[in-house]
């Protein structure tokens, strides 16, 4: 697309940005929003009752379908928090998304030790991610994959880094990694449906199925310890995130290993909120097995 197209499509999104800011205002918009995605334009409908019944085939249609629906309320959360997130500042992100006191993060931090942090797409990573911006002792940073369109690029790049939050493109990890001066915390969103040639199968939801691994190979090479984040919802606007550690960076590991255990962390933490996650992705893409 030309500099002209890009422009043009990046006038358009802020437009529709602008437009839902004041459609925010308005009482019962959830209920619209929800409306629009799941009955008018029927945004990705084929894809999350797939991924549903791939991954709940123990459930009802009516099951599916009251999941199905709760998962576009959220999605419509997301959309209006992230107009609603625009003015906040440091003590509203700490209301808005809690790190239990004494978390594992914030341990490494305190110490000056580098690691890793990996996580998936449930509750709002977006405001998780922003509300880290905040964690002391470290460079807090997180990869992301650049946009095709420059103009939207640069404006994410910096609505997430205006709290000091670093942004590193998926192809500069190893370049930050090498040329940091100070300890870091980097952090992935490791979910998305892996490559069809992965050397990382795990086990999700019964299924093997592909992910990607860089970050794992990363952090066994550099021995970077390595923790996953689950964001869950505790009410209309408001998360917590918990921490768990998957290794600590020390002795043998397999980075395939790890792998699965970010898989089965994630399963689980979805399994408790399956609403929370983003069903709406082809996560089942590339797979070896169906369960038994």
């Amino acid at each position: 697309m030309d500099r002209l197209g890009q422009g043009a499509v990046y006038l358009l999104f802020r437009f529709l940005l602008l437009v839902l800011r004041i459609v925010f205002a308005l009482p019962r918009v959830k209920g619209i929003v929800v409306w629009l995605f799941q009955k008018a334009i029927r945004y990705r409908g084929k894809v999350v009752r797939s991924n549903l019944k791939l991954a709940f085939p123990e459930k009802t249609e009516a099951e599916i379908h009251q999941i199905s629906t709760l998962f576009y309320g959220h999605f419509a959360d997301l959309i209006l928090q992230h107009i609603q997130g625009w003015g906040f500042e440091e003590g509203e992100w700490k209301g808005a998304v809690c790190f239990a006191p004494g978390n594992a993060l914030e341990d490494y931090s305190e110490k000056g030790q580098s690691s890793i942090v990996v996580m998936g797409h449930t509750g709002n990573w977006e405001w998780a991610g922003l509300r880290a911006s905040w964690v002391q002792g470290v460079q807090m940073a997180t990869v992301y994959k650049p946009q095709r369109n420059r103009f939207i690029n640069r404006y994410l790049l910096e609505e997430r880094s205006k709290f000091g939050m670093e942004q590193v493109p998926m192809k500069g990890v190893m370049r930050f990694i090498q040329t940091s001066e100070k300890p870091f915390c980097l952090t992935f969103l490791a979910d998305q449906s892996g490559l069809r040639d992965s050397e990382f199968y795990p086990t999700f939801f019964g299924v093997e199925t592909s992910f990607f691994g860089g970050w794992a190979k990363i952090a066994i090479r550099k021995g970077l310890p390595v923790l996953y984040a689950g964001v869950k919802k505790t009410g209309a606007t408001t998360y917590k995130v918990h921490f768990v550690p998957l290794w600590d960076g020390k002795g043998k590991m397999e980075a395939s290993k790890l792998v699965q255990f970010f898989a089965q962390k994630l399963e689980d933490d979805i399994r408790q909120q399956p609403e929370n996650w983003l069903w709406s992705h082809r996560r089942w893409k590339w797979r070896k097995k169906l369960r038994e």
